[in-house]
């Protein structure tokens, strides 16, 4: 068993009332994956959106290329790539790129998509996002083989094409596969070399661990041979109130998702409206507190996912509008302390 424990998901996002540019904060974005290396951790992680007022992080895999150039052990992930906006020749490129750049650290967080406002942006039907996802996957993995090939699919067709140059990794990044619902949690253990799951309740992790199981056993697969991801909210303070200092950045990042769905940051409504969940929600899903406070929080999730091969624990602890001291302090923190705690060090 193997429990790795990562940095992220950096988003590159900067709230209106925010007095920074784009180019410092992903100056931050390269300084804390440094640290992160230098204090133990395993992975760093960023996430995809596009058209968005606070600059959500629009090109994953060029931010990537930076943090392979900036690390040296740390594996770097997508979590994740929304697919159906991705031609999966160029996507098979950029990555191979990035898995050289990186000596075969890069782990492709690939997802559905699911915000309407970037379907149109990019003029892809939404009724097509499952499709042009399996046929990627499929795509990517006949790419990375280095030799030429074709496919003939329903939303793709290539004649003898080639990629070059092929991934550092014999066959390529290993392709993790998101989603919330049942079908995309079975599809990830069919399909994928790991699922990546976002934030929730362990209990819901417990459920969508049988249900990518099953996915995996329905195509002759063994399950334990997968990996798992689970991004986590955390933050560990100990000079003060945690809360304080972490609120407003947490609720801006799981605010926006919420303004999203109910139609803001596009055409019809151009301003960002962000909507927090309510304050006993967000407390839950972002704990916050002293290094034994997180570790208590963090532990079970831990202990219930510790016995699978591959385990990634991915934990957020620099949120939008936060400076660069403030989030060192807690990465340092969690490094220190509470790292070595949840690996049994």
């Amino acid at each position: 068993m193997t429990i790795r424990i990562g940095l992220g998901l950096f988003t590159g996002q900067i709230p209106s009332h925010v007095n920074r540019t784009f180019a410092e904060e992903y100056r931050d974005v390269v300084e804390l994956a440094r640290l992160a290396e230098t204090l133990g951790f395993d992975s760093v992680w960023v996430s995809e959106h596009h058209g968005s007022s606070d600059g959500y992080l629009p090109s994953l895999l060029p931010m990537l290329g930076g943090l392979a150039t900036a690390t040296d052990r740390v594996a770097i992930g997508t979590g994740v790539i929304l697919t159906p906006f991705h031609h999966p020749l160029r996507l098979a490129e950029d990555a191979a790129v990035v898995d050289q750049l990186s000596g075969g650290r890069l782990v492709l967080g690939l997802g559905l998509g699911w915000r309407e406002e970037e379907f149109r942006m990019f003029d892809v039907p939404v009724k097509e996002r499952v499709r042009r996802t399996t046929e990627t996957v499929e795509i990517l993995r006949k790419a990375w083989t280095g030799q030429r090939f074709s496919h003939d699919g329903r939303m793709f067709s290539f004649d003898r094409v080639k990629v070059t140059p092929p991934p550092a990794r014999d066959g390529g990044p290993p392709i993790y596969l998101g989603g919330f619902v049942e079908d995309a949690v079975r599809r990830a253990g069919r399909h994928g070399d790991g699922y990546i799951r976002s934030r929730g309740g362990l209990n819901s992790a417990k459920e969508a661990l049988t249900w990518f199981e099953a996915g995996a056993r329905e195509a002759g697969r063994d399950p334990d041979r997968l990996g798992w991801a689970q991004l986590q909210n955390a933050f560990v303070w100990e000079d003060g109130d945690a809360w304080d200092v972490v609120r407003a950045g947490a609720a801006h990042q799981l605010g926006v998702y919420e303004g999203w769905r109910v139609g803001s940051d596009t055409p019809e409504r151009e301003e960002l409206d962000v909507v927090p969940p309510d304050e006993d929600t967000l407390r839950k899903l972002t704990p916050a507190g002293d290094r034994h406070e997180v570790i208590r929080a963090l532990r079970p999730l831990v202990d219930a996912f510790a016995d699978r091969e591959e385990f990634h624990l991915v934990v957020r602890l620099h949120y939008p509008g936060m400076d660069l001291p403030t989030a060192s302090r807690a990465v340092e923190l969690f490094g220190e302390a509470v790292l070595p705690a949840l690996k049994g060090a």
